[in-house]
């Protein structure tokens, strides 16, 4: 019922301006600059990138679902949540997930986290030779770093450790269901975490509810791990929030506009369709980055696309641009983006 509940807000939130495939891109965190636009236009900076490793037939089978049950309504390719898929959010509570700053490093956190758990508690048995419960080279790197910089061996520090990680799982913004997850998933001595099967029967709950609520208990974690209360944990945190929310291409833009290149050349320059950089140019609106957007519209045009969508309350770029015929589709989505940031 989560990833139903989670679909169906999303869905609501798109307000029927949007195909059935919009939130499978959302969800998947797909760099186009339409779902970078969705994100901003709609607000759904949480949702961004939760679930990487979605795929097109599990996403399909819970459209189907929502169907079946006439939560959801499609006319003219554009879906929209139901009156009776609205009472299906009643008393609903918004997802404390962090999609947009974290694109799923928070999976890179946990594989951090589990090898350092599993080490100490070998540690702590006076054994040293254990196979490792992660595979990635780069991870025992870092770990090996991590521990190296630390008086690991000691029982201070595995009591510190330990302490701190026993007070970070009693945050108020984690649920029961969520410590069950973070504790069960984690491996130690001689001891192997809970697959996913065993967690779904053992919670009875869909495996796709199970690993949507573990990405949203890592988040959690992640946004209350500080210097205070958590100095050995939050080394490993390095490099796991995205400083810079836009692609690398939308960077290279970036710094061309500063230099003063207008989006022909810059087109030009990069062997790219203008319409390409005119979509870097909504993610660094979006973004709200320093750069100056009176060269493209100006601020009184922001305010008169913005007006116009907040009192129809729509993101319809067609219905829009029929209203205001004097601006581009280009400058409506920029007013968009612009505004949307400012306004949320």
């Amino acid at each position: 019922m989560y990833f139903s509940q989670l679909l169906l807000n999303i869905i609501q939130k798109f307000n029927g301006e949007r195909s059935a495939m919009a939130s499978f891109y959302l969800l998947k965190g797909k760099k186009s600059g339409q779902t970078i636009q969705d994100v901003t236009y709609f607000n759904l900076h949480r949702f961004f990138s939760i679930y990487p490793k979605l795929t097109q037939e599990e996403y399909k089978q819970q459209l189907f679902k929502l169907q079946q049950n006439n939560w959801i309504e499609e006319e003219d390719s554009l879906l929209r949540i139901s009156h009776k898929g609205l009472k299906q959010l009643t008393g609903y509570t918004e997802p404390l997930f962090n999609g947009w700053e974290l694109r799923g490093n928070e999976k890179l956190f946990w594989s951090r986290l589990e090898l350092v758990v599993q080490t100490l508690s070998y540690f702590n048995k006076n054994e040293t030779r254990f196979i490792p419960n992660q595979k990635d080279y780069s991870v025992h790197q870092f770990v090996k770093d991590y521990l190296r910089g630390r008086d690991y061996k000691s029982s201070t520090f595995q009591k510190d450790f330990k302490s701190q990680l026993e007070h970070l799982l009693q945050i108020a913004e984690l649920q029961e269901i969520h410590r069950i997850l973070l504790v069960y998933r984690m491996s130690g001595y001689h001891i192997s975490g809970l697959t996913w099967e065993q967690l779904a029967l053992e919670c009875g709950e869909s495996i796709i509810d199970m690993k949507l609520q573990f990405v949203e208990a890592l988040h959690i974690v992640l946004d209350n791990i500080n210097q205070e209360s958590h100095p050995d944990l939050i080394g490993l945190t390095k490099e796991i929030f995205v400083h810079s929310p836009l692609t690398q291409s939308a960077l290279k833009t970036e710094q061309l506009l500063k230099e003063g290149y207008s989006i022909q050349d810059i087109a030009a320059l990069r062997s790219l369709k203008a319409n390409t950089i005119e979509d870097h140019l909504i993610e660094i609106a979006a973004a709200d980055r320093s750069l100056s957007l009176t060269s493209f519209i100006l601020n009184d045009q922001i305010k008169k696309v913005l007006e116009f969508s907040n009192k129809h309350q729509t993101k319809k770029l067609r219905l829009i641009r029929e209203n205001i015929p004097e601006l581009s589709y280009f400058q409506i989505r920029l007013a968009l983006a612009k505004g949307e940031k400012e306004n949320g």
